[in-house]
């Protein structure tokens, strides 16, 4: 290098802000400089290629080049080079564009010019103390040109040592930065930023960009082979994509993209999917909460906008109109791509269902837009075994429903609640399975949107059709009494509570009550307190059955006991849940990740008289086994339970306890 022309200069005063300005403009991107100067690699690889018709193809390339012992890195291009004048205009003049005067001048290919040097040049200095430029300009006669600069407003330039046109730009890391002089670190930034740019891009004697953006091409020229082969490559994804939707469009807006649908069904309920937004091949962002609706965000694929700013801001994303016509266009044909494979492919469409209705789900309870067209097609699996959507679960279950009300039964899971299944299946009532945490969710959804449709859990109520409505396996008496073994045994206190008001208004009603419950009072604090488990046959039959109803009524217990003769006599008793606090429950514990509070125990046991154990409990209670009787009552409701939740160590200790008990008396 001839250090006699050597020269030293200030850099134009619109810089004097630019270095804290670039520190902080992209504190968060520093991986960006990269992406920058390959930008204005291939850039100038553009523009000799349009001006020289020697220029071969084997020659269009960029190599980047670690010194892992001196901390540096290079970027070497052959592209159209600048002399020291253009070094002066372009780099110390940052106010103007290095592209600006070409364009200009190639209007007709302008499409083709992606970098530009200036403040993507100077994003170098995020990460570097000291950035050289070594250029040798295409134009004949041309001298190869040197210049440095450390970070001030002061550079250095001299004569250069390119003995071929293009360009090296030379950094130094700074001690902040010197995590950059790592092999695996450059080559996972190039890959992410410049593996779709178009021009080969060498980093340790290897190619580590693809050159072509599948979404470029007509999906008519694109074989479903590539497609797959492409989203392998591009997301290191071994299992085949359930689908895609490859998105062209130039009017309202120009975008181009590739969404694809991985399969969500042996993964985490909240897959996490990678959508990355490109300019022009350039990668710009993956945060793409304010381009595309949430829902979709759980995808994989590339979105290219060449009119969207390289540096995108998320104000520019949430109030740029277009951005806001994309995610509808987006939205809109992720839809239309179900509603026509549900028309023309059945099979299918339950397939996909298979593999991604987590996605569907979510997507259905974010966007209105999408919910309104998949709300008549979403699909829900049966006990059957095959798929309906609401409409064609109604006209199955037509004969179970009333033209009022149609209730869609549903179950947790087919490996739960077995008693339950069995039971609607033999009384012919079809069951659809939960399968998604998003369900109870969404089943509120469509209830708020569908007309008189209401989804109940099998075990939230045991409806008219599943009891047996002339039996007379026992009598009321019997029953009631039935009622009270159970309380007793599983240690329930009965007891009906009066304010003084209350209980005034109660004797009033029925006035036979003062004496036949005088003895039976107990007052505490304010309140007076009947246990209705003390009172004996005659008071009740005394009081009559209205009475008794409204007593119960006054009474609280977590578990209560129903008597309901079932249609069937497999079934000594169930457990039901109150569909609300059910659903309270399951979007507890979703919103807890598992850690909501236990409001299960607040339930009802329906006591099935039809079934033989449960005869047997009285007559063992005539003669007086008390133990027995207990021991049995308590393992029904373990064993009505075990199908509702796996139980705690404790839990499972008693219930192998009870269960030993039973044995002994065989």
């Amino acid at each position: 290098m001839a250090t006699k022309k050597k020269e030293t200069g200030a850099l134009s005063i619109h810089t004097e802000n630019i270095f804290p300005i670039i520190k902080k403009w992209l504190y968060s991107q520093h991986d960006i400089f990269l992406r920058e100067l390959i930008s204005n690699a291939v850039d100038a690889i553009s523009k000799r290629k349009y001006i020289d018709p020697d220029y071969k193809a084997e020659d269009m390339k960029i190599e980047v080049k670690l010194d892992k012992g001196k901390k540096t890195l290079e970027v070497i291009d052959t592209g159209i080079g600048m002399t020291a004048e253009e070094i002066k205009k372009y780099i110390n003049q940052i106010a103007f564009s290095g592209a600006e005067e070409f364009i200009n001048k190639f209007k007709d290919v302008q499409s083709n010019i992606i970098g530009h040097f200036g403040l993507g040049f100077y994003s170098s200095f995020m990460v570097a103390d000291k950035v050289t430029i070594d250029s040798l300009s295409v134009a004949e006669g041309s001298k190869a040109a040197f210049w440095e600069c450390d970070g001030s407003t002061e550079y250095t330039m001299m004569d250069g040592k390119r003995k071929e046109a293009g360009t090296t730009v030379t950094l130094y890391f700074n001690e902040d930065s010197k995590d950059y002089a790592d092999s695996a670190k450059i080559k996972d930034i190039l890959e992410r930023y410049c593996n779709f740019m178009p021009v080969p891009i060498m980093f340790e004697d290897k190619q580590v960009n693809q050159l072509e953006a599948l979404w470029n091409r007509k999906p008519a020229e694109v074989k479903d082979e590539e497609y797959i082969e492409f989203y392998k490559q591009v997301f290191h994804d071994y299992k085949d994509p359930v689908f895609w939707i490859h998105l062209n469009v130039d009017f309202p807006f120009n975008l181009k993209g590739i969404l694809y649908f991985p399969k969500l069904r042996n993964e985490p309920e909240f897959f996490k999917g990678e959508v990355k937004l490109y300019c022009n091949n350039v990668f710009v962002a993956d945060n793409l909460e304010d381009l595309i609706p949430e829902f979709l965000l759980l995808l994989k694929g590339g979105i290219d906008i060449p009119d969207i700013p390289l540096n995108v801001s998320r104000s520019f994303l949430q109030n740029d109109a277009h951005v806001q016509k994309i995610s509808k266009y987006i939205i809109k044909k992720v839809a239309d791509h179900f509603q026509n494979t549900f028309k023309e492919d059945r099979k299918k469409y339950e397939e996909y269902w298979e593999d991604i209705n987590t996605f569907i789900k979510f997507g259905m309870l974010k966007e209105d837009d999408f919910f309104e067209a998949m709300k008549d097609i979403a699909i829900f699996k049966t006990a059957s075994g095959d798929y309906l959507t609401v409409e064609e679960y109604k006209q199955r279950n037509a004969a179970a429903n009333s033209e009022e009300n149609t209730k869609i039964w549903y179950a947790a899971s087919e490996d739960t609640q077995v008693s339950y299944l069995n039971l609607m299946k033999e009384q012919g009532l079809e069951v659809i399975y939960q399968t998604s945490p998003l369900d109870v969710h969404l089943y509120q959804r469509l209830e708020g949107k569908l007309d008189k449709v209401e989804f109940i859990r099998v075990d939230s109520e045991v409806n008219d059709i599943l009891v047996n409505q002339e039996s007379k396996a026992i009598t009321k008496k019997d029953m009631d009494h039935l009622k009270k073994l159970f309380y007793n045994a599983l240690g329930q206190k009965v007891e009906a509570s009066f304010s003084k008001e209350s209980l005034k208004d109660f004797f009033k009603k029925y006035p036979k009550a003062v004496t036949a419950l005088s003895k039976y009072q107990v007052q505490k604090d304010e309140q007076t307190l009947i246990n209705l488990l003390d009172l004996p046959e005659e008071v009740t039959e005394e009081l009559g059955p209205e009475a008794m109803e409204e007593l119960q009524n006054h009474a609280y217990t977590e578990l209560k006991v129903e008597v309901k003769n079932l249609k069937t006599k497999e079934i000594p008793g169930i457990i039901v849940f109150n569909e609300f606090m059910r659903r309270w429950h399951d979007m507890d514990m979703v919103s807890r990740m598992g850690g909501g509070s236990d409001m299960l125990k607040n339930h009802s046991l329906v006591v099935n008289p039809e079934n033989d154990v449960i005869q047997k409990i009285l007559k063992l209670d005539q003669k007086g086994k008390t133990e027995e009787v207990n021991t049995l009552c308590s393992y029904i409701h373990d064993l009505s339970l075990l199908e509702q939740k796996p139980f705690s160590g404790d839990e499972l200790k008693s219930f192998i306890y009870k269960a030993n008990k039973v044995l002994s008396y065989i």
